[in-house]
């Protein structure tokens, strides 16, 4: 379909056409789209193996649910911090981004982020991770909110490990970003079938970024821009990683109760 530079050149074209507008609104999915991390996951792993969190014995179960209802299974991974305080759990993502993550940015895409910045749009990050997990990102790019999965916490502003509002994944993106923004959405990028109904928000510029095979022939029928993968697309590498592999992996220790 198109190459990487005709969609940086489409929303060059598309920031002329709007520059009078005085409402521009630009919407990016997260994980496989502006980065190849999974955010969600990764920051759950690295606060399992540095025991920060003690729910690894869950993982399976996270996991089991997430291939049957992704929806489901990014609510069901807000479980895992069932009686934090939000403000531990602050503490713990900001390390995490400041020490441990190593984000793996799919440059086209962040370029086309700070163009449209640059012009006057409004960018923000719709995910169905936990929004706390992204609010670091608002210090290193040119994103005005971050819209994702929000924790229910209790008078005490203890984390009840259920989500709170419109479950931000699949087409509840679409509803939350709707209940929050009324005008015209001119640009939006995905790589997912979870993206599919935010994707459609979007009337000037779409794209497909190294999208997953069924999103792939959405955007094909949709007449979509479509940015292909070198690799695997984000979710088709193979069956999920044990905890276990998970953590030796990226170098950090196995909890004593995970082990047999």
């Amino acid at each position: 379909m198109n190459s990487r530079t005709s969609v940086f050149e489409k929303a060059q074209a598309l920031c002329k056409t709007l520059q009078a507008s005085s409402q521009k609104l630009a919407l990016f999915d997260a994980d496989g789209t502006l980065w190849e991390n999974d955010i969600a996951d990764d920051c759950t792993i690295w606060m399992l193996g540095t025991g920060r969190i003690q729910t690894g014995k869950n993982w399976d179960e996270y996991k089991r649910i997430y291939a049957a209802d992704a929806p489901a299974g990014c609510r069901y991974l807000l479980s895992f911090y069932q009686g934090m305080t939000r403000k531990d759990l602050t503490r713990h993502v900001e390390t995490y981004w400041n020490e441990f993550m190593k984000l793996d940015s799919i440059q086209p895409v962040i370029d086309v982020l700070k163009l449209l910045a640059e012009q006057g749009f409004k960018n923000w990050v719709v995910t169905g991770s936990p929004t706390d997990f992204l609010y670091p990102l608002l210090k290193r790019l040119p994103v005005e909110r971050i819209v994702g999965m929000d924790f229910e916490e209790n008078s005490d502003k203890i984390l009840t490990g259920r989500h709170a509002g419109i479950s931000c994944a699949g087409p509840g993106k679409a509803e939350k970003v709707r209940s929050l923004w009324t005008g015209p959405i001119q640009f939006a990028a995905g790589n997912a079938r979870l993206d599919e109904d935010m994707m459609k928000l979007a009337k000037g510029l779409v794209w497909a970024v190294h999208p997953h095979p069924d999103l792939e022939a959405v955007a094909i029928h949709e007449g979509w821009e479509i940015m292909k993968s070198e690799k695997p697309p984000y979710g088709t590498a193979g069956g999920w990683a044990s905890l276990e592999k998970e953590l030796r992996e990226r170098g950090l220790p196995i909890p004593h109760y995970l082990l047999h």
